[in-house]
Formats: C-alpha cells, sequence, structure tokens
C-alpha cells in the first residue's frame, strides 16, 4: 500500500518503497516510517562516499547502476534510486548527474577555503 499526499510519497514497506522508487526513477525519495520497517534489508551497507546531510546515517545497495540510496532518521527511512553509485566507482557521474547541488556547493566552499 502506498498514500500520494501532494509530493510526498510514503510506502508501508520495503517491497512497496522499492517498486515506487524504481517507478519514479530519479530524484524521488520515498519515506518509510520506523514502525512498518524497523530493519534494514541486508542487500545495504553504509556509505562512505554519501554525505549525510540531517541524516542519521547513508546506505547504499552495491549496483553500479539505477542504485538506491537510503537515508536512516530516528523515525523513518528514505530511499531513492540514483542513477551512479558512487562506491562501484561511479563518483564523478554521480557527483555531476545525481548530487550536483552538493557538488557545487562543496566547489564553493572548496573556492572559498582555497582563494580559488
Amino acid at each position: 500500500m502506498v498514500n500520494f499526499t501532494g509530493r510526498s510519497q510514503t510506502a508501508h514497506s520495503w517491497g512497496d518503497a522499492k517498486r515506487l522508487a524504481r517507478e519514479q526513477k530519479y530524484k524521488t525519495k520515498i519515506k518509510l516510517s520506523k514502525q512498518n520497517a524497523p530493519f534494514l534489508p541486508s542487500e545495504f551497507e553504509p556509505s562512505s562516499l554519501s554525505i549525510p546531510g540531517s541524516a542519521n546515517e547513508v546506505y547504499r545497495d552495491q549496483n553500479p547502476t539505477d542504485s538506491f540510496q537510503i537515508r536512516e532518521y530516528d523515525d523513518h527511512w528514505t530511499i531513492e534510486m540514483d542513477q551512479h553509485n558512487p562506491e562501484t566507482g561511479k563518483m564523478v557521474a554521480h557527483a555531476v548527474q545525481d548530487a550536483p547541488s552538493y557538488t557545487l556547493a562543496a566547489l564553493v566552499v572548496g573556492a572559498a577555503i582555497f582563494g580559488g
């Protein structure tokens, strides 16, 4: 079962969340309550290359393309599909296509710090 509230999409199981993320493709976050899904599926591993933002932790599968990214918060998860997985060697493609706002912010901060 999936609820649609405006632009917010909420799934009630990991199966629904993955299916909806696949259907929506890129840049769409699906929210999943920890009440409905208290544990992370075993195919996901902590991501050392992701910027967590306000999330407690970021996890990824190991697919090089059409890869799931999961963010863990205190009471829920979000799942979205990225075109490229930086954990599998596609860091530049991920930075440009999946995370351009983070990449731009990093370039601005780097220029300010290093006088670029």
